[in-house]
């Protein structure tokens, strides 16, 4: 996956579909090789946010493959699991 966004939202993605760039977000500018780690980081907010959004503008049918996510945000850590 190259060029996401990663994003924070309080709007449960399960019920509200996020809108690409619609939220707070940063972009990772670069592209991603199928091996690689690669990290973004937010500047500090006063709010407090609940769900974290990946995501990518595709001009194509191509899939988001990531093997996990990993979330640490003021000395809390959560790793997600996703499986394609």
């Amino acid at each position: 996956m190259n060029y996401f966004v990663a994003g924070l939202t309080n709007d449960d993605p399960a019920t509200t579909e996020p809108v690409y760039k619609q939220y707070r977000y940063v972009q990772y500018g670069n592209a991603v090789a199928a091996s690689e780690t690669v990290s973004v980081s937010f500047p500090p907010y006063e709010d407090t946010y609940r769900y974290v959004i990946i995501q990518n503008q595709f001009s194509s049918v191509d899939a988001v493959c990531m093997k996990e996510v990993e979330v640490f945000a003021n000395g809390y850590y959560t790793r997600f699991l996703t499986l394609r």
